[in-house]
């Protein structure tokens, strides 16, 4: 799951909990840690998410589809693809506008980041205003998304252009969301089901 899906995933959960969701990825390749506690469990709710999403059936009878050079990155399509699907179908899944929902969430991440994280309350302003989570829903967001992706190395540069492999499979990607988004959630929803290493 990608970023929209994570925080959507924390609905409920406490803004520093919601935090540690949404920016596991970044605190890892950035080196910082986990400021306290409930920013420490949204990191192990990330990690676990992922993980339940890695070992799911249906997940991975799609990853093996992706021929060369995607299969190697079959991951990385699943998860911009998902929140491609949840940012386009967003009624589908929740009430109220997209727009309004991550704003007002990524609102409460940055004033708790403010307050016991300064080094990472810049990386969640920019995720509002550059509109990563909230344009994630049409084509040019998702070409986008996956520009940003490839610019963080050049092995990942081959990602450039995936949206159109997103593009020639939606019906199947989305058939596949479709059946495991609502099961994820299911899980989320019970409180902290998963297991998984500490940050």
């Amino acid at each position: 799951m990608n970023l929209l899906a994570h925080l959507h995933l924390s609905d409920g959960r406490p803004a520093a909990e919601a935090a540690g969701n949404l920016l596991a990825d970044f605190l890892r390749r950035s080196g910082a840690e986990a400021p306290d506690a409930d920013f420490a469990a949204g990191v192990r709710l990330h990690r676990a998410i992922d993980a339940f999403a890695d070992a799911d059936s249906v997940l991975r009878a799609v990853r093996a589809g992706f021929a060369s050079p995607w299969r190697r990155w079959g991951g990385v399509l699943l998860d911009v693809a998902g929140d491609y699907f949840l940012a386009r179908d967003w009624p589908r899944y929740a009430a109220g506008p997209l727009r309004a929902h991550v704003d007002a969430r990524l609102a409460e991440i940055h004033r708790y980041l403010q307050a016991g994280a300064p080094r990472l309350a810049p990386l969640a302003e920019r995720l509002r205003t550059e509109e990563w989570l909230t344009a994630c829903g049409s084509s040019a967001g998702l070409r986008r998304a996956f520009e940003r992706i490839a610019r963080r190395s050049p092995a990942a540069a081959v990602l450039r252009g995936a949206e159109r492999e997103i593009e020639r499979r939606q019906p199947e990607l989305q058939a596949a969301f479709g059946d495991f988004y609502p099961r994820l959630r299911a899980r989320c929803a019970a409180g902290q089901p998963f297991s998984a290493s500490s940050p």
